[in-house]
């Protein structure tokens, strides 16, 4: 499988979710109800694959039309049909995590097609309260810091768009409150926040993606750089994935992604390891795409976001919202394997603040080389050599006789 067949196919599956009765409208799977998520996943996704540039102004305008038809006046939240008059399954997402959640997908999409929302985000003018926001911040729950993570990011993001879009000039401030409170409570040991006691390390890297996603925007300094690249290394099943049960995840999978990719790009320790997992990524990822295009979050399970109704999906069918994180997270490993034909491609990223988002570099000057590739197979042979059957299941097939008889030599 090269690049082109897998865009392609990606592209043929989101077409199968576009709703027939507006152009604009999405399911979040192929024959589902009209979900607001899934316009925002499949605008993404054009742009990730060069497709939303080919749209006129006419078609963008009635895009971003459709978005700012979903905005409460009053809020300024974005509120979809899959929260309007649907039973709402999971205990700890309330309607006001998902109010936001939606929000801050809706807010991207729009930029992307070069709009803003009509009104003003009234929620969130609260957090510019310093008072409010410190009182907030003190309220976070470590035990599940993967939902705080996504809560810590809606405030970052928000406070990013008050101050850029809205020109609210007390947005700063409080973004500097935000950070000092977050460098305050990050854990020297893993670099991650609930570490201390909280929770595991699986959690808290979930976690503690979304929020680090503020501080690379910011470009706030990362502390602990190599305890945090330690922590997340660890991690990673032998299957490849970032789930601790196997099968990796979407959102877990990308969770880990970012931040090897990142500090790959802000630090040299430890890189040939960082690709050696990305690798072992990649092709778990592939293989959760299915024969539609599309992804899966994890094979042979059901998926539901977060408990909202209209985005469910059967054991390996294919939605939106893993095929747009599985997307992007070959994006962000093609920004390091450069030598990977299956995922070489000018991927693009959200251009603001938001889970998407990502800063690029030159990847012509961080090509990966043939003695990178040398020192992987350093890493393999160091993760191996325990087992003395190992080069009779694996060495013969990589490898040409005379670097075999030399392996053996040095690992006996």
């Amino acid at each position: 499988m090269d690049t082109e067949p897998v865009i392609v196919s990606v592209l043929k599956f989101i077409e199968q979710c576009r709703m027939d009765s507006a152009p604009w409208r999405f399911a979040s799977t192929p024959g589902g109800e009209e979900t607001l998520y899934g316009s925002c996943f499949a605008c993404m996704l054009y742009y990730y694959l060069g497709k939303l540039e080919q749209l006129d102004m006419y078609q963008k305008q009635q895009w971003a039309d459709y978005f700012n038809s979903w905005q409460d006046s009053d809020s300024g939240y974005f509120i979809g049909p899959e929260l309007i008059g649907s039973e709402l399954t999971s205990p700890k997402h309330s309607y006001k995590h998902l109010s936001h959640h939606l929000t801050v997908h809706v807010l991207p999409a729009l930029k992307l097609l070069g709009y803003i929302p009509v009104y003003p985000l009234t929620f969130a003018h609260s957090y510019l309260d310093q008072t409010y926001l410190k009182n907030w911040l003190d309220k976070r729950d470590w035990r599940d810091a993967w939902l705080e993570g996504n809560n810590l990011l809606f405030v970052g993001q928000l406070l990013i768009y008050l101050r850029d879009v809205e020109k609210n000039s007390s947005s700063q401030a409080a973004l500097n409150l935000y950070f000092d409170w977050l460098d305050q409570h990050l854990d020297p040991k893993t670099g991650l926040w609930g570490t201390n006691g909280y929770c595991s390390p699986f959690i808290a890297m979930c976690g503690g993606y979304h929020q680090l996603l503020v501080y690379y925007y910011e470009n706030r300094n990362i502390m602990y750089k190599k305890q945090l690249i330690d922590t997340v290394l660890s991690l990673q099943h032998t299957d490849g994935g970032f789930h601790p049960n196997g099968g990796g995840g979407a959102c877990e999978d990308v969770d880990a992604a970012d931040i090897l990719i990142n500090m790959y790009k802000q630090t040299n320790y430890r890189r040939a390891e960082i690709r050696f997992v990305l690798r072992r990524l990649m092709k778990s990822i592939l293989k959760k795409q299915m024969t539609d295009g599309g992804f899966v979050y994890r094979l042979n399970e059901p998926f539901l976001h977060m408990g909202v109704n209209k985005t469910a999906s059967r054991p390996n069918q294919s939605n939106l919202f893993p095929t747009w994180f599985c997307i992007h997270t070959l994006a962000l490993i093609s920004e390091i394997l450069t030598d990977e034909k299956e995922i070489k491609f000018d991927w693009k990223f959200n251009n603001s603040c938001s889970m998407g988002w990502h800063l690029c570099w030159d990847k012509n000057a961080h090509r990966a080389t043939f003695f990178d590739r040398n020192k992987e197979l350093l890493v393999y042979i160091k993760q191996n050599i325990s087992n003395k059957r190992w080069y009779e299941y694996h060495l013969k097939r990589i490898l040409p006789p005379e670097l075999i008889l030399l392996i053996k030599r040095i690992t006996q």
